[in-house]
């Protein structure tokens, strides 16, 4: 019970951080902290970002794109102070994983995001129970065969 209470503080204070950021943010910087080589300069995420620039599969789109709740404008930028938050608190504690993986939240909206972005070509199959990256595993931002056949 106490830490569904500390995690829905969490969660208000993120929000109330992001929409502060939102009124007293400079001009650009939003769109700054958007930007793929943004999300490398502090993540333990260089190997990710290499696949993701190399491979070339999305290289077209931002992390964000993908990351990102895309569903509205307020619900992206809640969980871009949320995530961004979580992110910076990570970092600057040297409290992260070795090895990064998704939440069950940050899969789902990249699985979202992968619909809405393909809508077209997914309304044709059926992805019940199934991850987008469980068949398309170059999209995984890891290096594995996959990746190495195109580089």
């Amino acid at each position: 019970m106490i830490q569904m209470t500390l995690k829905k503080y969490l969660i208000g204070a993120a929000a109330l951080l992001a929409l502060a950021a939102i009124a007293f943010v400079p001009h650009g910087l939003l769109d700054q902290t958007s930007r793929p080589a943004f999300c490398n300069l502090c993540h333990p995420m260089h190997e990710q970002y290499e696949v993701w620039f190399l491979t070339g599969v999305h290289r077209s789109i931002k992390c964000v794109d993908c990351h990102l709740p895309n569903n509205n404008g307020p619900n992206h930028l809640i969980w871009k102070g949320i995530d961004g938050t979580k992110d910076v608190v990570s970092f600057v504690s040297g409290v992260y994983p070795d090895h990064i993986t998704a939440t069950a939240h940050a899969k789902k909206v990249i699985r979202d995001n992968c619909i809405r972005c393909h809508n077209e070509m997914v309304s044709r199959i059926s992805t019940e129970g199934r991850d987008c990256w469980s068949c398309h595993r170059r999209i995984s931002h890891r290096l594995n065969e996959f990746s190495h056949s195109s580089l």
